[in-house]
């Protein structure tokens, strides 16, 4: 199918995909790079990895119970395959989770290289799966379904979503995220969102991006809150 996005419609994988391709690439990096007799080195990799698997975990449930089902009206049952590539998934995510804590409880360098492997190998699994959603599974969503509908599916999932796991999200996705594509979503977030939450993301960006980066966010959702007040002018 035509995979480009048609213009001004939301698209419910790609940044994600982003966001998680980026976090997967990355502890697979630090996970190769350990010293395992190193203690603070094994817990930052803990603890990176525990927050990555709960987004991983969160996101699969958001697609079953959400995304995918905007396609049962217009195809019946045609979601099954992928839900099907989601048990698989997890049934690889579940061993490699059982085996990282096991390894994190005690280090050891073969064991460790052992988990560098398994975290490449289920990278290799999840990406092809990632792919398939962007370029098959959305512009068949695109096709059925109008603004509103997707609109509120992504309203659904974002308001299931607990606040840790958008602030693993926002970690990861605001360096996943090319300029244009980063301030334009946060010059959205500015327009319609509470400062408080505006202000949230511009601090996890602070500690995120380059220090540029970082300054050109403010700028940018500074301006909109400032076109806001002065009422779209």
């Amino acid at each position: 199918m035509d995979d480009e996005r048609p213009e001004g419609r939301d698209d419910l994988f790609t940044h994600i995909h982003k966001a998680l391709r980026g976090g997967l690439f990355a502890v697979t990096v630090q996970a190769g790079a350990t010293d395992w007799t190193d203690d603070g080195e094994v817990a930052r990799l803990g603890e990176r990895w525990r927050r990555l698997l709960a987004l991983l975990r969160s996101h699969t449930e958001h697609e079953d119970r959400h995304i995918l089902r905007l396609l049962d009206p217009y195809e019946p049952g045609s979601a099954e395959p992928t839900e099907e590539q989601h048990r698989d998934l997890d049934d690889l995510l579940d061993d490699l989770a059982e085996r990282f804590e096991a390894v994190l409880a005690a280090p050891d360098a073969a064991a460790g290289l052992g988990v560098y492997r398994d975290l490449a190998r289920f990278t290799a699994a999840y990406l092809p799966h990632l792919h398939e959603e962007e370029t098959v599974i959305m512009p068949r969503i695109w096709a059925h379904c109008d603004d509103a509908a997707i609109g509120a599916a992504r309203a659904a999932f974002m308001a299931a979503t607990p606040p840790e796991i958008t602030a693993t999200t926002l970690e990861l996705l605001l360096p996943a995220l090319d300029r244009p594509t980063r301030e334009g979503l946060v010059a959205g977030m500015a327009r319609t969102a509470p400062p408080q939450a505006v202000a949230g993301v511009l601090a996890i960006g602070d500690r995120v991006l380059p220090a540029a980066a970082a300054v050109s966010l403010r700028r940018v959702a500074d301006a909109a809150g400032t076109r806001l007040l002065r009422g779209g002018e």
